[in-house]
């Protein structure tokens, strides 16, 4: 087995595509991909073949999967795979023969893969470029995780350490050495290569002002929005705080939906999916790019990346079983449960405003209770008796909680404190409010509110915003198809 310290990639094929596997082995490697391949590094028949297999998968960074009919019937590269999976692995798949319907295993079907049967050498191009950024994406969150909150692991519940002693000052030291210096530093995420479609045809919203604006305000909301749009089926959409550059993010065939923002604000993570399963996915902004996260085959949702960005956390629903709260590194591997409890729904998780805790909704149907659980103690607090939420809530940097709660057409938006003092309702009576989320600043509330809620037209979902008091409200969408699950950030 290759002892070089750099990372390597696996690779699984069958024994018929000899001839193509080591054509694109070649290629590879010399578009500088170290591979690991079985017939270079063991001597066949010998009784520690398998185990060397399964070490060589274990230290692998990833594993690349040629798919041909012909390894779609291996049993071996089925085990491959599974063996990859179960070890957190990046699968890369590679069209080599035949289609998806003869070459492709069921649990690869929602994967990206390159396609070599037509374009060979730009296809191979692709495939260098993604395993690249991928190897790029695990350095930079390795270096963040030097100088970012560390978290803890599940199965050691009360553990306390000295971490939020030293971490948070020597994370705050760091920025503002970059700051002084004039640097900017920006993680590029990048993963399986898919360009979303651009929507230029798609005319910009302009925001719908329903009260005065005030002259010279210096608290007029900035940052993103990112949210679900009904466009032709759920997808997920982006504009500026206040209406502007307005752009749609995804166009697949598949439901996209419950995205929010990076904390740095240069990607989202989202979740696709159709009414059985769904998985989560990660787009940098800038140009489109995105990969797939999860492979779990099950029901994912409400993704949301730390405030340190080297974790995520996220639902997850196996089958008719109650929902339960995971969490997972930022590149998709470590998946662990967080929390759950028998005959409860666990959902709908945000961070604190520094990342040592978690606010989410525990309960059943739309009767939950707000929750705020310190990630060191798993010992979650009710955060007030008396409410009664779907779920979604968000914590804002001056220490709010934001939720909604109310009968059918009838919600509106809450404040409190994080103690469960100061409950207040702060949206207008009549527009259904729900989802809210706080702006990065803490100053405005975004939510989804229905022009037509005599009617209770579905369909007239639309996003808004408001200040914190509940004044200067604005409509920032007006659309023939529902706009909702709005998620500030910067």
């Amino acid at each position: 087995m290759s002892t070089s310290p750099a990372p390597y990639f696996f690779m699984s094929y069958s024994r018929e595509d000899t001839v193509k596997q080591r054509r694109i082995i070649r290629e590879l490697r010399e578009r500088g991909i170290n591979i690991w391949v079985d017939v270079e590094n063991l001597v066949p028949g010998t009784p520690t073949w398998e185990r060397e297999i399964e070490r060589a998968i274990r230290g692998a960074t990833g594993i690349i999967v040629l798919l041909s009919p012909e390894s779609n019937n291996s049993e071996w590269v089925r085990r491959e795979i599974s063996f990859g999976e179960q070890h957190r692995k990046r699968i890369f798949p590679v069209l080599i023969e035949g289609d998806d319907n003869t070459s492709t295993p069921l649990r690869l079907t929602n994967h990206q893969r390159v396609d070599l049967r037509t374009k060979f050498e730009s296809g191979l191009d692709e495939l260098a470029l993604a395993i690249k950024d991928y190897v790029e994406v695990k350095r930079e969150i390795a270096t963040q995780s030097q100088v970012n909150l560390k978290r803890p692991t599940a199965s050691k519940p009360g553990v306390t350490s000295d971490w939020k002693k030293y971490a948070i000052p020597a994370l705050i030291a760091l920025v503002g050495i970059f700051c002084i210096a004039g640097g900017f530093f920006t993680v590029r995420f990048i993963g399986d290569r898919i360009t979303a479609t651009e929507t230029a045809t798609t005319p910009e919203i302009d925001p719908v002002i329903t009260e005065t604006e005030p002259a010279n305000d210096p608290d007029q909301p900035t940052g993103k929005i990112v949210y679900t749009c009904g466009i032709n089926g759920d997808e997920v959409c982006i504009m500026n705080g206040d209406g502007s550059n307005w752009r749609q993010l995804t166009n697949s065939n598949l439901a996209s939906y419950n995205a929010s923002l990076s904390p740095d604000g240069n990607s989202i993570v989202y979740v696709v999916g159709d009414s059985k399963t769904s998985e989560i996915y990660e787009m940098q902004l800038s140009d489109g790019r995105n990969w797939q996260l999860t492979f779990l085959g099950k029901a994912l949702g409400s993704p949301e990346i730390s405030p340190s960005g080297t974790d995520i956390i996220f639902h997850y629903r196996s089958g008719n079983s109650a929902v339960s709260l995971w969490i997972m590194s930022r590149d998709g591997t470590a998946q662990e449960e967080l929390f759950s409890k028998s005959g409860m729904d666990v959902h709908d998780g945000t961070w604190s405003p520094d990342g040592t805790q978690v606010l989410f909704a525990m309960g059943k149907d739309d009767k939950n209770k707000l929750y705020i659980m310190d990630i060191n103690e798993l010992n979650p607090k009710v955060v007030n008796d008396t409410i009664e939420t779907r779920g979604r809530s968000d914590w804002s940097v001056n220490n709010l909680i934001s939720f909604d709660q109310g009968g059918p057409f009838a919600h509106d938006v809450y404040l409190m404190n994080t103690d469960g003092s100061g409950l207040r309702r702060v949206s207008e009576i009549g527009l259904n409010a729900q989802g809210a989320s706080v702006s990065p600043d803490g100053k405005w509330i975004a939510f989804t509110g229905y022009t037509n809620v005599a009617g209770k037209d579905q369909n007239s979902c639309e996003i808004f915003i408001m200040r914190v008091d509940g004044s200067d409200l604005r409509q920032l969408t007006n659309n023939n198809y529902c706009d909702y699950q709005p998620r500030w950030g910067n």
